[in-house]
């Protein structure tokens, strides 16, 4: 590989990543490139019933709802796999079996993390849903025959919950 980190020279810590200043080399000259560090992600395709568990939830960024994946941050040494069974029953209710069928680099131009994504066939909903302060979720069941029209239509346009979709379909 051509390019060589040479040194981090400043970190700036926001909660739920950090932005990096990093010099790197490249052909022999270097140049600073900023880096978001974030934990790796993961979203959840959980099967119920011939529906998709979805979720709609209040963004910051946007300001608005949006129809995705349940999903979360994968905590530091916790397996992926073991994050999505947990993110979907704290935000859904939902359970089952799992497997993960794909990982991505959500942008890997500035983004240093991960995401994977977990499909979960045959969900069972339980009466556990233990939402953290400020998730503002209502679950929402769409057929899988519905998906791709909605995607059609702009009903669904967080980019990630596409993504781990298309693995999905992929299948």
């Amino acid at each position: 590989m051509d390019w060589h980190k040479r040194q981090i020279i400043n970190t700036t810590d926001y909660r739920v990543f950090q932005v990096n200043a990093t010099e790197f080399t490249y052909q022999a000259q270097s140049a600073e490139f900023y880096q978001i560090a974030a934990p790796n992600w993961v979203n959840i395709i959980a099967i119920h019933n011939d529906c998709i568990v979805m979720i709609r939830q209040f963004r910051i960024g946007i300001e608005d709802y949006v129809l995705e994946l349940p999903g979360g941050i994968v905590d530091r040494d916790e397996p992926p796999l073991i994050a999505g069974r947990r993110e979907l029953s704290e935000e859904t209710g939902y359970i089952g079996e799992a497997q993960v069928i794909g990982v991505m680099h959500p942008n890997p131009a500035l983004f240093t993390n991960q995401l994977t994504t977990v499909l979960v066939s045959n969900s069972t909903q339980t009466d556990t849903i233990s939402r953290e302060m400020f998730e503002d979720i209502k679950v929402v069941l769409v057929p899988i025959k519905d998906l791709k029209t909605k995607i059609a239509h702009g009903e669904i346009t967080n980019a990630l919950t596409l993504a781990s979709l298309m693995q999905y379909f992929s299948l």
